[in-house]
């Protein structure tokens, strides 16, 4: 399914049921809720996208998320995520406020490059604590403007 130059109000799990793969393309999103839906089976591809309201607690991208170029204006609270089988890709984007990564377990790569943090986020933050997130296949992180490894919890 591919979506582009479009107007969305909410994207859910409802609207990427049966697709493997979804793609968004030069989109205003004001909303995409994927609170609580554990394992999402579709490889989700958002580029050249604007979006207002980024919510992913506890979701699983166990087939992937690739976020390309795009501007997340709230701040994300990602809780118990990544299980991802296939890589996680977060490059070009600018997120507006901070981005929270809180006891999110990466089974494959995640990749962050030439992104612009400008509240920055503690992916690699928290060192030493119970929530602290782990990456069994290792991360990838490249050419970002913000601090990565700050050591707060949840959203600042």
């Amino acid at each position: 399914m591919v979506k582009e130059n479009q107007n969305i109000d909410i994207l859910n799990q409802d609207d990427l049921n049966g697709h493997s793969t979804y793609q968004l393309i030069d989109c205003f999103i004001n909303t995409i809720d994927l609170v609580g839906v554990f394992e999402l089976n579709v490889n989700l591809i958002i580029e050249n996208c604007i979006i207002n309201n980024l919510q992913i607690h506890s979701c699983w991208f166990v087939n992937g998320l690739s976020v390309k170029n795009t501007i997340v204006k709230n701040s994300v609270d990602y809780q118990m995520g990544g299980h991802n089988i296939k890589p996680i890709i977060i490059e070009g984007s600018i997120f507006k406020s901070f981005f929270s990564f809180f006891d999110c377990q990466f089974e494959n790569v995640i990749e962050l490059k030439n992104n612009i943090f400008e509240k920055g986020t503690n992916l690699i933050g928290n060192k030493g604590e119970g929530f602290e997130n782990s990456f069994a296949a290792g991360f990838l992180i490249d050419n970002n403007i913000g601090k990565i490894d700050v050591s707060e919890v949840g959203i600042l």
